[in-house]
């Protein structure tokens, strides 16, 4: 069945000028870490934490969902010291881009 729905797929996007619709290349690799935030600059869209066992720097962009419990928050909402897992893909520069960011701070919403 995934047979066929990638052959119909990669007909359609092959007429429409596009290719490798069903290539494994396009799949990206999403990574989750653990840490406490060090810095947050909501100017630069970055946020900066320490997992423990390194400093990750994260490129967070108007499609990166940011929450506290289930409240949708800003990047300026979360301060230094704040708990949070970040979800997160590689970039080719090497670099890291946000895609979720849960703050674990709960107590920081009420």
């Amino acid at each position: 069945m995934r047979v066929l729905f990638c052959v119909f797929f990669t007909a359609v996007f092959l007429l429409s000028g596009k290719t490798g619709f069903c290539q494994e290349s396009d799949a990206v690799a999403i990574y989750t870490s653990y840490g406490v935030v060090t810095q947050v600059d909501s100017i630069g869209s970055v946020l900066v934490i320490d997992s423990g066992n390194e400093e990750m720097k994260f490129t967070v962009d108007p499609e990166t969902k940011i929450q506290r419990g289930e409240d949708d928050i800003m990047l300026d909402d979360l301060e230094s010291n704040d708990n949070v897992n970040v979800k997160y893909y590689r970039l080719e520069d090497g670099g890291l881009k946000a895609v979720l960011i849960n703050d674990n701070n709960i107590a920081a919403s009420f």
